[in-house]
């Protein structure tokens, strides 16, 4: 008799267990639809609060798309830094033919150039003023260069490479000019710690902005929520709807915030390829990929849940059933 009734109790236990799993399910569902066709039901107000988080999410993901295309080898072709190798033997010579060689199969050289002294002649004596000066020289005074141009962009991996070559057999002097990389590297520093910051601070004001917009929502159902306490309703419960609007409002917000990006890389896309263009580089803005998109959409809706958590849970602690 009493395994008949511990079982049975066990059994009726496992039934609730299941039955309030399948109503706290439900109840999830009820609110992810309802909460968005209660926003839908004020279509002005709702417009422009996703207009204001899609700004705010927008600028730093610009920003920082212009800055990614900034940093990467393709736009520093307009400055590729090149070196240049002086020769203290000919350029004809074994010593710098197998120089050439061995700089051409190194892993750390993009391009190689070989100026013959004939040809570094005629180029200096095309500058002018200075073919007069040349011909005082009974032997051409000018010596054969290799220019080089690494595959490295760091400043300090250029500066090992320059080294490294300076010690080979029939160098004279390798010359470079190191100080723009290390002007574009601070530059380029500077800027990503700027966007960071400018994410930071846009990321709190959607907080601001969704936990703000719940405020007045919490203030015009004080009564309803009240009631809800006084039967009995935990803060969690009162507070799931309520989640699920910030959701919504970060979620649509970021999904306006990707609109106004595409439209804004289209339409800055034409001048900027001419631009590039005129510097003979394959600079462009590229649109945000399939993950950087959900990326987006998962931020909006994850800083929505975030704000409405911390207002709601601050608000209802103010919230007490007489």
């Amino acid at each position: 008799m009493n395994e008949s009734a511990t079982g049975s109790g066990a059994h009726l236990r496992q039934i609730n267990r299941t039955d309030r799993l399948k109503a706290w399910s439900r109840h999830h569902r009820q609110l992810f639809r309802s909460t968005l066709i209660t926003l839908l039901n004020q279509p002005g107000a709702l417009l422009i609060t996703w207009l204001v988080i899609g700004i705010a999410l927008s600028l730093p993901i610009l920003l920082s798309l212009a800055l990614r295309e900034i940093s990467e080898a393709d736009t520093r072709q307009v400055i590729q830094p090149a070196m240049s190798v002086y020769l203290s033997v000919p350029s004809e010579s074994e010593t710098a033919q197998a120089l050439l060689k061995r700089l051409r199969a190194s892993s750390a050289v993009g391009e190689v150039r070989l100026i013959t002294e004939q040809a570094a002649l005629a180029e200096f004596s095309s500058l002018a003023g200075f073919g007069d000066v040349l011909n005082a020289f009974s032997e051409n005074p000018l010596p054969g260069i290799i220019e080089v141009v690494p595959r490295e962009r760091d400043g300090a991996g250029i500066k090992l490479l320059a080294q490294q070559i300076a010690g080979q057999d029939g160098v004279d002097q390798v010359s470079f000019d190191a100080a723009w990389l290390e002007r574009l590297s601070a530059i380029l520093g500077i800027l990503e710690r700027v966007l960071y910051a400018l994410g930071v601070l846009f990321s709190g004001a959607v907080i601001l902005i969704i936990g703000n917009t719940l405020r007045l929502t919490i203030e015009n159902q004080r009564g309803e929520i009240e009631i809800t306490k006084l039967f009995g309703g935990s803060d969690s419960f009162v507070q799931r709807p309520f989640i699920y609007r910030g959701f919504w409002l970060g979620f649509g917000g970021a999904l306006l915030a990707f609109f106004i990006i595409q439209s804004s890389l289209l339409y800055l896309s034409g001048p900027v390829e001419r631009l590039a263009q005129s510097y003979r580089s394959n600079f462009a803005l590229e649109a945000l990929n399939f993950g950087e998109s959900i990326g987006l959409f998962a931020l909006g809706a994850l800083l929505g849940i975030l704000g409405s958590w911390v207002s709601v849970w601050r608000y209802l602690k103010q919230i007490q059933p007489k």
